[in-house]
């Protein structure tokens, strides 16, 4: 071939690739290679062909680093918006159904929870696909786990909460398994500074079920989670863990020593159960619950690769670093450790992202993008997901 700056050069039709004509099981195996959520709705847009040869809710994608999400008040939506933090970028999604005036009470695994004022309709929502799914509405009556009857109370859950839909700091809401399981149970705790309530229900539900222990009667929950068909209960003023069993409702207390006043939370994203204890001085503590025997015992072993996000009143979550290599650009070196990173609400309205490695010395990271700025609020941290 002559050089491009003779006179005669000429581009052979070998210097072209038709990409959009690759063979669909070519498209497919590259799209599987593909870890990064934002990447993969990138190559889905590239042209008709690769969107038609690569799934619309892919398996193969492990778990996100998550987004910062601001506070959602009681108004009519046109969108809303998340902050990208390690692509310092803000993302805003439409979301049909939400502008006639609803509020977001919580999320999990890329779904929102929306209720409208009335507590007559309750949505789950993911931004990203625009999927809607219907659950029991708020105003409707309650039954109580352990009820053999079935049959709810005259009660409905809107009659004690109504004054808590504008409260975000105690909610949080997560699910058993995939909501496209039919058996998935969706447990959601609700929270005023006062007191909190915790319910479950299942896709199809008519109504929702209280789920009540022993820590009620004398605090607040501090945080619950669902694990293997039971339900762990958390109170900042206790030195226990109380379990109810989903199917006969059988209590078991476990003790949490040393930890009483402290602020406690359950790690999710991981196999088991983990609290996360947030000690004086800013000192971050994990602990693994033992199944045999039930006790609760301190991590000292970092070595499995894993990150947990923290919010000040926000539960946590856990996302598995290995498939990230990304990380490194926010500390170094990376090694297989647990990195912790928490936002804080600080004067001014606006945040900081902390991390804390092995020694427990949390150090300030500086965040692509710089520090954005919100209303004060609960700012939540959003897992983005497809499925």
């Amino acid at each position: 071939m002559r050089k491009r700056g003779s006179s005669s050069f000429s581009l052979s039709s070998y210097d072209f690739r038709d990409w959009a004509h690759l063979p669909p099981e070519v498209v497919e195996l590259i799209s599987e290679r593909v870890k990064s959520i934002t990447d993969y709705i990138r190559f889905r847009a590239v042209c008709c062909p690769w969107r038609s040869a690569s799934l619309p809710k892919p398996r193969h994608l492990p778990p996100q680093l998550p987004w910062i999400m601001p506070p959602l008040f009681w108004a009519p939506l046109s969108g809303v918006s998340f902050d990208d933090v390690w692509e310092a970028k803000n993302r805003t999604f439409h979301l049909p159904g939400t502008e006639g005036g609803v509020t977001n009470c919580a999320c999990y695994r890329g779904w929102l929870l929306f209720t409208e004022y009335s507590g007559m309709e309750v949505l789950l929502i993911n931004p990203l696909t625009r999927a809607r799914i219907l659950l029991p509405p708020f105003a409707a009556p309650v039954r109580h786990l352990g009820d053999d009857s079935g049959v709810p109370s005259d009660n409905s859950l809107f009659n004690y909460s109504r004054n808590i839909w504008h409260s975000f700091s105690g909610s949080k809401m997560t699910f058993s398994t995939d909501l496209t399981d039919p058996n998935c149970l969706i447990t959601l705790l609700i929270a005023s500074w006062t007191t909190s309530w915790v319910i479950c229900c299942r896709v199809g539900d008519p109504y929702w079920t209280r789920v009540d222990c022993c820590l009620s009667h004398v605090s607040r929950y501090s945080d619950v989670t669902y694990y293997n068909g039971r339900f762990f209960f958390l109170s900042e003023y206790r030195e226990s863990m109380s379990i109810i069993d989903s199917t006969n409702s059988e209590e078991r207390i476990v003790p949490v020593p040393g930890l009483r006043g402290v602020r406690k939370h359950f790690v999710e994203g991981m196999s088991g159960v983990y609290v996360l204890a947030i000690c004086r001085e800013e000192k971050f503590e994990l602990y693994q619950f033992l199944e045999l025997p039930m006790k609760f015992e301190q991590i000292t072993d970092t070595s499995n690769g894993t990150a947990i996000f923290y919010g000040d009143d926000y539960p946590c979550l856990a996302v598995c670093t290995d498939d990230w290599g990304s990380l490194d650009r926010v500390f170094t070196p990376m090694e297989h450790k647990w990195v912790l990173y928490a936002w804080k609400c600080t004067v001014g309205s606006h945040y900081s992202i902390y991390s804390a490695q092995r020694d427990m010395e949390s150090s300030e990271v500086r965040v692509p993008g710089g520090e954005p700025r919100y209303l004060a609020g609960n700012i939540r941290w959003f897992q983005p997901s497809l499925i």
